[in-house]
């Protein structure tokens, strides 16, 4: 009976110790400095070794946790979207095009002291590349881009060959792609044109020489944005999209079905894209501006955390304790005692703006006035308050630049709508009347 108790309070004392140690972990804002509007990608080899890349041009490596920050590469004229390691030395990092004729396409064997540009490599020019995973040291699949000409590209020498698949069969845009051995990985964006523009995550279980379908979203305009494995059977996915209700994916059986959930707004309307669980309890989704999101219990609460950072893309679990993700900022979730950071000011990069000159109350013509900070994708619509996309005004690349776009309301009955900018930076609305 004395072992008994013995190994009762045992069991007490470990699991408040659990307890307290997430208590006491927290996110702690890092002192990277972005040339972007946000680190868009992100790639931890261990606990202390890891990357940035932003859209500002510039790689950044730390060997510390994230207490200092190396700039590597720096190009203004590179908007790098995607970095992947497979070890210390071993790296790629991917580009949008960014008002250039393709994307880049960038490789190191020496762990980022140099660069080289291995695009000519490609078998056709791609507008970007929007996610990467390397399954073993010469494996590397690549994928893109987030608002069309979906395709996947495989490398089993690192990187001097690639097969191409065109994905449009099944998708319109792809987003984000993940292996969990050589031969099943998944990927993750928008369904094929005629289908609804819908959240689709596709399967393969031969290496990427056929995919398949193996969860589509309910409502149109969606993509499905980052994938995270938990574990062999817990997976997750988020939903991007231009609605108050917010959602991700949940995989309890390896990926084969995947279940919807809602998180309940706090008032809030904005975008998801990252999404990290540290285990089956804890986890985040984040997004433009301060979304962010916090659940203790598996999804069934969720806590809105609005001062944790801003405009989150990536999240990274690197053990059962330690999280990364990025965004304007790299943010750390892990003890505070463990991190000594030295005083540092965040200053907000500005991004794409739009407004209605004169006035957002119409009857007949109005213009969009349009801000635009860089080259980028460009994308205006028209929405009801309920999310659904009612027309799209204008579509395709534009240069750094002001613009006046002027359109026409005598088709719409008389309400409220909101004017959608859709750019590299994500959503950003307007609220108009039409009287």
């Amino acid at each position: 009976m004395k072992l008994l108790n013995v190994s009762k309070c045992l069991c007490i004392l470990f699991v408040s110790f659990l307890s307290f140690q997430s208590i006491a972990q927290t996110w702690q804002t890092l002192n990277a400095n972005t040339f972007g509007w946000r680190f868009e990608d992100m790639q931890f080899v261990d606990t202390e070794i890891g990357w940035v890349v932003d859209g500002g041009g510039q790689i950044l490596k730390t060997t510390n946790g994230g207490v200092n920050w190396t700039q590597q590469y720096y190009n203004s004229d590179r908007y790098f979207r995607s970095v992947e390691f497979y070890n210390e030395q071993i790296g790629f990092a991917g580009t949008l095009a960014n008002g250039n004729p393709t994307a880049t396409l960038l490789k190191t064997i020496d762990g980022g002291i140099t660069w080289t540009n291995i695009s000519s490599n490609l078998p056709v020019d791609v507008p970007g590349i929007c996610g990467m995973h390397m399954v073993n040291e010469n494996t590397i699949f690549i994928t893109g881009v987030f608002y069309g000409s979906a395709y996947i590209m495989k490398s089993t020498d690192q990187g001097d060959t690639w097969i191409y698949t065109n994905m449009g069969n099944l998708c319109n845009a792809l987003v984000d792609i993940h292996f969990k051995d050589e031969n099943i990985g998944y990927a993750a964006g928008q369904s094929a044109q005629g289908t609804g523009l819908r959240g689709i995550i596709v399967r393969t279980v031969d290496g990427g020489q056929t995919w398949n379908t193996v969860t589509l979203g309910e409502d149109s305009n969606e993509r499905i944005w980052k994938i995270q494995e938990l574990n062999d059977s817990v997976m997750y996915g988020s939903v991007e999209a231009h609605t108050d209700i917010l959602e991700y994916y949940k995989s309890i059986d390896g990926g084969l079905t995947w279940q919807l959930n809602s998180i309940p707004s706090a008032g809030i309307i904005g975008t998801i894209q990252g999404i990290g669980f540290l285990n089956e309890d804890i986890g985040w989704v984040g997004g433009f501006g301060e979304l962010f999101y916090e659940t203790l219990d598996g999804g069934q609460t969720w806590e809105y955390k609005p001062t944790t950072g801003t405009s989150f893309n990536r999240f990274q679990r690197v053990n059962d304790t330690l999280m990364y993700t990025s965004g304007t900022n790299v943010y750390k979730y892990s003890d505070p005692l463990l991190l000594s950071i030295e005083d540092f000011e965040i200053t907000k990069p500005k991004g794409h703006s739009i407004s209605i000159k004169d006035s957002n109350i119409i009857k007949d013509n109005a213009v969009i006035k349009l801000q635009l900070i860089n080259n980028t994708y460009c994308e205006l619509s028209i929405y009801n308050t309920i999310g659904q996309r009612l027309k799209t005004l204008t579509q395709g690349k534009r240069n750094v630049g002001d613009y006046e776009i002027p359109f026409n309301v005598n088709s719409l009955v008389k309400g409220q709508y909101f004017v959608v900018l859709y750019t590299y930076h994500g959503y950003e609305s307007i609220k108009i009347v039409v009287d």
